[in-house]
């Protein structure tokens, strides 16, 4: 029989439980895009490029998930059918949540760019996006590869 080390168990919890428990949230991504198209394709880009990414399409669903399972990083649309990413971005930081955001939109303005900014958004892109841009940021944002 084969005797596990204290380290594999310590009578609570197996070693499985504890990496899918601690696993560090480096790489988590949180999207928030109403289009489905849209939210499918960065959904795809990004875990494809090694991102522990989750996809939602109103602010609601997407404050339910950084609260249960809080993100590195944010990357949500201006507009969305329940609110903006401007306000989605102050209800998660008025839960606490401090990680990085970028925002994207159709909609760009000089005036929407200093509100973005005034906000905390780290990089606002324009619509329709360069993969690559996005990628890139959100990796130097996290601190990781892409």
């Amino acid at each position: 029989m084969f005797d596990a080390p204290d380290f594999l168990f310590d009578g609570r919890h197996t070693m499985a439980d504890q990496t899918l428990q601690d696993r560090p949230p480096a790489r988590r991504v949180l999207i928030v895009e109403d289009d489905p198209g849209a939210r499918r394709s960065l959904l795809l880009l990004l875990t494809g490029r090694g991102f522990d990414a989750a996809a939602f399409p109103t602010a609601a669903q997407a404050i339910a998930s950084a609260a249960a399972r809080p993100p590195a990083c944010l990357v949500a649309d201006y507009r969305l059918v329940d609110g903006d990413g401007i306000a989605l971005l102050a209800a998660l930081r008025a839960d606490g949540w401090t990680g990085p955001a970028i925002l994207i939109s159709a909609y760009s303005s000089p005036a929407l760019s200093e509100q973005a900014s005034a906000a905390g958004f780290a990089f606002i892109f324009d619509k329709p996006l360069r993969e690559h841009a996005l990628v890139d940021a959100v990796g130097r944002l996290v601190g990781g590869e892409t």
